[in-house]
């Protein structure tokens, strides 16, 4: 890294946890994030106008908004030979054909899927649905730890806690931080589940997906990739 510094180039650092199959499959419920994007919602200078009630967001940093109705996409998503993929800017899911069936025919709970509407005909896309995440749990135990970020430039984490919150991941110790549920809380778990923290995502946050071991089990079962699993901590 101090090689890149001296010849004057900027990079951003990023890590992930790795875990062993045997620890994930002892895990009840998972942090399941994108490992793969599609497209953006449009118009692009609006989207958030056209797609959900701004009644609900932060006047100071405009988060907090609740998703009314289905985004409008430009053309056919590209998905290439995934199932699954992440629209750009919110990171909401969206799904093909395949693994919706396969979704509705294993009875999974806490989400729905939405048409996606083409903004130049605003007909349904054929083929391809946002999986809506409803379901949201109450808020992490106390035990996990978080840290303030600046998302780009100089903006500020709001004080509503919606805008410049991470997970810490890092410590002098080492790795230090997943998500971390008291028991109690995930009495009204589903298998899809949103979280109640909004949480920062690249340079944006959003409400992250907490998923059952079964979801982890079908997309394994199925070879659906482009997502990534790590295990949440739960507390008795």
């Amino acid at each position: 890294m101090g090689e890149l510094a001296q010849s004057g180039i900027s990079h951003n650092e990023y890590r992930n946890w790795v875990f062993e199959d045997g620890e994930l499959d002892e895990a009840e419920f998972f942090d399941m994030s994108p490992a793969g994007y599609w497209g953006y919602p449009q118009p692009e200078d609006n989207y958030l106008n056209e797609s959900y009630d701004m009644s609900t967001a932060c006047p100071a940093c405009g988060r907090g908004y609740v998703q009314t109705k289905p985004y409008l996409i430009k053309g056919r998503p590209r998905f290439g030979r995934n199932d699954i993929l992440a629209i750009n800017w919110t990171y909401e899911f969206l799904v093909a054909e395949r693994l919706r069936k396969l979704l509705l025919d294993a009875g999974l709970d806490g989400a729905d899927f939405w048409e996606l509407t083409d903004i130049k005909t605003k007909t349904p896309v054929p083929g391809y649905y946002q999986l809506l995440v409803r379901n949201e749990l109450p808020p992490m135990s106390p035990s996990t730890r978080f840290r303030k970020v600046r998302l780009s430039g100089d903006v500020e984490p709001c004080q509503c806690g919606r805008l410049g919150k991470a997970l810490e991941r890092e410590s002098e110790f080492g790795p230090v931080a997943l998500i971390k549920y008291r028991r109690s809380s995930l009495k009204a778990a589903k298998d899809f589940n949103k979280t109640k923290e909004w949480l920062s995502e690249g340079f944006d946050s959003t409400q992250r997906k907490i998923v059952s071991a079964g979801v982890r089990k079908l997309f394994l079962a199925n070879e659906i990739k482009s997502v990534r699993f790590e295990p949440v901590i739960i507390e008795n």
